[in-house]
């Protein structure tokens, strides 16, 4: 019987982990998205930036995301018409007057990050970084934003104004996280690449990869990897690898692209991050 309570308890935080993650990756990639879509269109960035603390702002995003005080909304169609609130961790699901399925988590931390990066309403205000202790306390953990690159190496940083960048695991030349605890880990990394200055797309790779020092006749292993690029491809794409691996004491995880020069580096476009099952 004490086992049986000590499985369910354990399944339960496993699931509770992965969708409190899923949930911050969803806002995120849905804050990027539609950032970029509006810095592609001149006229639509304009009116953003000067209608940044006004309901316009706002309304530009309401058909995808909403932000009130301590409420975030993000369209959920994905998950199909007849899922229920109490099927997931959201807290409401609503219909937008734009017909969208909007998925809303009452989380006050999660809207003042998201004000932050839209850079609407009071987004100057600065955030309560102790509401996001429960992400950056986690052990074994780590979620870092792209800084910059040198030749073949992205650097990343845990430093940010927002307070969702952190890292409790160790990182060895700003672009290796080394792990301090053998177990099994989700891994995931996310890179935006802008294509506009070509005509064709080229083929870009993008890649995790775990590498064991104490076995130095082995070679950096690929855990998960893309590539892609035709005529056909869209300009701008944002290229997202996630998985579950078992990973050793001193393994050192990192990211690696083979054309740095497409990189966006817009700030929070690019993250890189594992969490200890």
């Amino acid at each position: 019987m004490a086992r049986e309570a000590c499985f369910l308890n354990t399944r339960r935080a496993l699931c509770s982990s992965v969708g409190i993650n899923a949930i911050l990756f969803t806002a995120l990639f849905v804050l990027q998205y539609f950032y970029d879509s509006r810095k592609d269109d001149g006229n639509a960035t304009e009116k953003l930036s000067v209608h940044a603390s006004g309901q316009q702002a706002k309304n530009d995003y309401s058909d995808f995301i909403s932000v009130s005080n301590n409420t975030l909304c993000v369209e959920c169609g994905y998950l199909g018409e007849n899922i229920s609130a109490e099927e997931t961790l959201y807290n409401q699901i609503l219909i937008s007057k734009y017909g969208s399925q909007m998925c809303c988590l009452e989380d006050g931390s999660l809207a003042s990050l998201a004000r932050k990066v839209l850079k609407i309403g009071d987004s100057e205000k600065p955030i309560d970084k102790d509401s996001f202790s429960w992400w950056r306390e986690r052990p074994n953990s780590a979620h870092l934003y792209l800084k910059d690159w040198y030749r073949t190496q992205l650097h990343w940083t845990a430093t940010e104004e927002t307070g969702s960048a952190f890292s409790k695991l160790s990182i060895v030349d700003q672009n290796k996280l080394v792990i301090k605890k053998t177990a099994n880990y989700f891994v995931y990394a996310a890179v935006v690449f802008d294509f506009r200055t070509v005509i064709k797309v080229p083929q870009v790779y993008y890649n995790i990869t775990s590498f064991l020092p104490v076995l130095p006749h082995l070679q950096p292993f690929v855990l998960m990897g893309k590539y892609g690029g035709s005529p056909f491809s869209e300009k701008r794409h944002t290229g997202y690898l996630c998985g579950i691996s078992k990973f050793y004491k001193g393994h050192q995880i990192s990211v690696s692209v083979n054309d740095h020069s497409f990189i966006d580096n817009t700030p929070y476009a690019n993250f890189f991050g594992i969490f200890r099952l």
